[in-house]
């Protein structure tokens, strides 16, 4: 065997061996932690969650983590299926409040308690209805985001008179904001105000349920006096050409709010945190507005809990304890666009910069807040399509709907409940 050919195949194996260590593949002995996390996180969402939030366990512990995205539906299925057959995969389970019934209530996780009290963390009692039940607790919250308000500085100079930047930070009125959103669309020649209107994972129902809150309305509900009034302020906005004219392609402002298309919006934290942290400077960020009752907002948390029968549960625990370290929390929450943090410890950490954590915090004890009763419907996507027609039939007529559209409304909504 020549030389030349030697050389060639000890090149081979080496490049070989380089693939091999930069696939991760555990090595013999090393502990493997599986972890199911459903939803869809964006991209950036995703890098951070694998090259830095599992890379720290990993690194921490010696050991890997295999982590499987899925969506919520799926999720659901994957791990009743798992249950049923007894054949345990997955053994730590990312689960939003929204979707956790069907987990709790199907007994296929275990209790936490112990393992959350040893954490010694002070956690949040805003979804202790969702996570716990007969005096266990199955789910350790990690995240949750209320709705807040978002403007471009651009905007100011349109603002209703007598108001100011500050009246914009402490929260306007829903009739302000729809001042606000048609002086805008009147100075600039388009409308710049957005609502999350694709009905494509539709997202829509969120600031519709947070503005229907604001004039007493529940969370669902089509047919009360409450949520009629409010529906009257998106009509004055459609009456006012106030509306971004592509706001159907988007089920979050993030891109129009950083192309400059947007200047106005109502919207998740997450989202608005991505947008605002890119650009600091050009935003102002604002609480809720406030209606007849107040301001309302929907709230849902992301949590983890442990698969019952999980073959790596100690390993498990310790990714729950992990993740209730404040400091590795607080990084989490950040990197999400500036989630809420259930661990009140976090608290201490936040400082002027955290600019979107702090404008939900200061929401918390003014708001009425609702949680997302999705389980109480054979198809929430279907619930969210009401909603979406309720917007265009307000958007083609620019007037509130007469109270048979309503009516007929409620009635499907009715008709989706278990």
């Amino acid at each position: 065997m020549s030389k030349k050919l030697i050389c060639l195949i000890l090149s081979l194996v080496l490049l070989s061996m380089v693939a091999f260590a930069g696939c991760a593949v555990p090595f013999a002995g090393q502990k493997v932690l599986k972890i199911s996390m459903s939803g869809s996180p964006q991209p950036h969402e995703k890098e951070y969650i694998m090259n830095d939030f599992i890379k720290g366990f990993e690194t921490k512990h010696n050991v890997k983590v295999e982590v499987d995205f899925v969506s919520q539906a799926d999720s659901i299925k994957k791990i009743q299926s798992e249950q049923e057959s007894n054949n345990i995969v997955s053994d730590v389970l990312l689960v939003d409040t929204a979707n956790m019934a069907p987990y709790v209530n199907g007994e296929w996780v275990e209790d936490l308690t112990n393992t959350i009290n040893a954490s010694k963390v002070n956690l949040t009692s805003m979804f202790d209805n969702s996570i716990k039940k007969d005096g266990k607790t199955y789910f350790a919250p990690i995240s949750f985001d209320v709705y807040i308000t978002i403007a471009k500085k651009d905007a100011i100079q349109y603002l209703p008179s007598g108001l100011s930047e500050e009246d914009v930070v402490n929260g306007l009125t829903w009739d302000q904001y729809a001042d606000w959103a048609i002086a805008i669309a009147k100075g600039e020649g388009v409308g710049k105000t957005m609502m999350p209107a694709n009905m494509t994972g539709s997202q829509l129902l969120y600031p519709m349920a947070g503005l229907g809150m604001a004039y007493g309305a529940k969370f669902p509900e089509f047919n009360s006096a409450g949520f009629k009034e409010a529906m009257g302020i998106i009509a004055k906005m459609a009456a006012g050409d106030a509306f971004y004219p592509e706001q159907d392609q988007y089920t979050a402002p993030t891109d129009p709010l950083k192309s400059g298309a947007v200047w106005l919006t109502f919207a998740h934290m997450g989202p608005i945190g991505v947008a605002y942290n890119a650009a600091p400077n050009e935003y102002i960020i604002g609480a809720a507005p406030k209606g007849s009752k107040g301001a309302g907002s929907t709230a849902g948390a992301w949590c983890y809990g442990i698969q019952k029968g999980a073959k790596n549960k100690a390993l498990a625990e310790k990714f729950i304890s992990y993740i209730l370290d404040s400091k590795v929390n607080y990084d989490y929450c950040m990197q999400m666009g500036g989630l809420l943090s259930p661990i009140k410890e976090v608290e201490a950490i936040l400082d002027t910069d955290d600019v979107i954590m702090l404008a939900g915090a200061k929401m918390l004890d003014t708001t009425i807040i609702s949680g997302v009763p999705s389980t109480e419907y054979t198809d929430w996507n279907a619930v969210k399509l009401l909603y979406g027609d309720l917007l265009n039939e307000i958007l083609t007529d620019k007037a509130v709907p007469d109270d048979e559209f309503f009516d007929g409304l409620q009635n499907e909504l009715e008709g989706l409940k278990k």
